[in-house]
């Protein structure tokens, strides 16, 4: 009778602990005893698991755990007879996976056998779950630091500096051991340029109260040298007192670096984070959006919190889905300061070149990248300015002569593959000498920018114009014969026969006319050969009398065989 009431004491005990504890035999594995918390975690009645083997109730497994390659830690308490600890990954009630830290009891008989091993085991899922996510926020912010392309630098509140990562050293030409704790933040600017600074950050004028967005400035090297900056801070407060400013500073004269150092805590980062003039992702390695900044939220057009589980595959736009599997390749390289070029698309349908840099990290055997995007939509429309340039004429914004050959030599792999013909027309306006020295340069010029004009007008849209030099002009007829070449050809004749030029203001409209030559593809053609043909044919309408159109091809079957 007392040991079935020690045993009902134990019982009533066990119950009441919240941790899951259960008694096995330590020969077989055999459950001889478990607690209510225990029955509850594994949902399996207590007079059933004392059938079972515990690690057929935990691990939904029909071998021990040291068969299957994990520690036990019942065989190590037997085998040692001292305390066993370890963690293992227990299946629940529902079938899901918990995290628990176990620790098994050898329990001695008399003669000093162990027979019975107590196993008290405490579910730490929660706990491993906020320790991942620490260390994911830790990694990911350092990661900023890393790949951001801006100097930064993070002072106290008497203006020592805590912070100079390798951007700083750049374009500081100080190291880091010689400025963090040696050389405060004001002897990084010209005379009056930190007072300008702080003047700034308490005003509202540049990001509002404590924060300074995009502020120019000029800095001042270890060598002496003026570097002219842009500037975004913000003071750092700790239980709401000042405890100093973290910054970004940008080198605007394009020699800012790309390495950065790591920050000293997860305010100080996360005020980095929001300050950034790049856009800043956390993506998952399934591709999915788990954290961005404030940048990113304005040049993508989003909403707070509306960028946070979105696909990134979305933000790159439809017919570049692949693009982001790309990128997660090559962020698992080894170089540092790489960056792709590609493109994105904002919430409203805007298409934005960006310059993106990709770093992959793991933690807790999962894969997740930082993603840095630089806007160069303004480096782009200066790429494609300069480009228009190089290839039209300023006069009359035509194709200049530089476009000719290779526009031409497209039409002729074209014929080789599809078996099109196409025509050239080379056309000169009569008697431009006399009319240039009539009415001079400016006349001149007046008069070749409108001609340009009745070709834009005149031509089909397919059709490509180009001033070839002086009054000389061609234009290249794609899908057209020379025979059928002679119908716009004509009609623009005539058109510029019954046309009007005005002059200078105040002056006379005049009126002019063009010759003009017709040349065919042939078969074997080269592109010497064609603007030869129609070179000689336009020459023939010059010496025909002018004002009319020849075609090579009648030019070649007159002459004599």
């Amino acid at each position: 009778m007392g040991m079935a009431k020690n045993s009902e004491f134990l019982s009533v005990i066990f119950d009441n602990i919240r941790e899951n504890i259960v008694v096995v035999d330590a020969n077989n594995y055999e459950i001889l005893h478990a607690n209510q918390s225990f029955v509850e975690s594994f949902g399996i009645p207590l007079e059933e698991c004392r059938k079972k083997r515990c690690y057929e109730v935990t691990h939904r497994n029909d071998q021990p755990c040291h068969e299957s390659g994990e520690e036990c830690p019942v065989r190590e308490a037997v085998d040692t007879g001292r305390v066993a600890k370890c963690v293992h990954i227990h299946k629940d009630i529902t079938g899901g996976s918990r995290i628990s830290r176990l620790a098994a009891y050898p329990i001695r008989e008399s003669d000093g056998t162990v027979r019975r091993v107590v196993e008290i085991s405490e579910d730490i899922t929660e706990q491993e779950r906020l320790q991942d996510e620490i260390r994911k926020k830790s990694v990911f912010l350092a990661n900023i630091l890393k790949n951001s392309p801006d100097g930064i630098i993070g002072n106290d509140s008497t203006g020592n500096i805590f912070l100079f990562n390798e951007g700083a050293e750049r374009i500081f030409g100080y190291k880091a051991a010689d400025a963090i704790g040696k050389i405060r933040a004001s002897a990084l600017y010209p005379p009056g340029g930190a007072r300008e600074v702080k003047e700034f950050i308490y005003a509202e004028g540049f990001g509002g109260r404590g924060r300074l967005q995009d502020f120019e400035t000029t800095i001042v090297t270890g060598a002496g040298k003026l570097i002219p900056i842009r500037l975004s801070c913000a003071l750092l407060h700790e239980d709401g007192q000042e405890i100093g400013t973290i910054g970004f500073f940008h080198d605007i004269s394009g020699r800012l670096a790309l390495q950065n150092h790591l920050a000293e805590s997860e305010e100080k980062f996360r005020t980095l984070f929001e300050t950034a003039s790049d856009a800043i992702f956390s993506i998952d390695e399934d591709g999915f959006i788990l954290m961005a900044n404030r940048a990113a939220k304005d040049v993508f057009e989003y909403p707070d919190h509306e960028l946070a589980g979105l696909d990134v595959r979305r933000l790159l736009g439809s017919g570049q889905e692949g693009t982001w599997e790309v990128l997660a390749r090559y962020a698992s390289r080894s170089e540092s300061g790489k960056f792709v070029e590609s493109s994105a698309v904002s919430r409203s349908g805007k298409k934005i070149p960006f310059h993106i840099s990709v770093s992959e990290s793991v933690s807790g055997g999962k894969k997740f990248y930082t993603t840095i995007m630089r806007d160069v939509s303004q480096i782009k429309a200066y790429e494609e300015d300069l480009q228009v340039l190089a290839n039209t004429d300023s006069l009359t914004r035509l194709f200049n002569r530089r476009q000719l050959y290779p526009i031409l030599q497209k039409e002729l792999d074209r014929v080789a593959r599809k078996t099109v013909p196409f025509s050239v027309l080379l056309m000169d306006i009569d008697h431009f000498k006399k009319f240039n020295d009539a009415y001079g340069h400016a006349g001149g010029d007046l008069l070749l920018a409108g001609f340009a004009d009745k070709i834009r007008e005149a031509f089909r849209q397919m059709d490509s114009a180009f001033r070839f030099g002086g009054e000389e002009f061609v234009v290249l007829l794609p899908e057209t014969t020379g025979q059928e070449a002679m119908v716009p050809a004509e009609r623009f004749r005539q058109r510029i026969a019954d046309s009007w030029f005005p002059l200078l203001p105040g002056g006379q409209p005049v009126s002019v006319t063009v010759s003009v030559g017709i040349a065919g593809y042939r078969y074997g053609d080269t592109i010497d050969d064609v603007i030869r043909h129609a070179d000689l044919a336009m020459y023939a309408a010059k010496n025909g009398g002018r004002n009319r159109v020849v075609d090579y091809d009648h030019l070649a079957g007159s002459e004599p065989s």
